[in-house]
């Protein structure tokens, strides 16, 4: 998630993993809190919505993640 985030990316907390009712019984639900920051300016959305992108395409590459609706 650091890797792919770039570097406005500056800090990664997982704060919920769910197993059960709604999920399939071989995964795992978790929550990401991710903090992007640049030193001398505030981060468009584009810039974001970029970052976002990219973690998600690699954790889906890398583990097969999937975002849940």
């Amino acid at each position: 998630v650091h890797e792919a985030g770039g570097e406005a990316l500056n800090k990664v907390r997982i704060f919920d993993v769910y197993q059960g009712k709604g999920i399939d019984p071989t995964r795992k639900s978790i929550a990401l809190g991710l903090t992007f920051q640049h030193a001398s300016r505030t981060l468009t959305d584009d810039e974001i919505n970029h970052s976002m992108d990219s973690i998600v395409t690699s954790l889906e590459a890398q583990l097969g993640a999937s975002l849940r609706n």
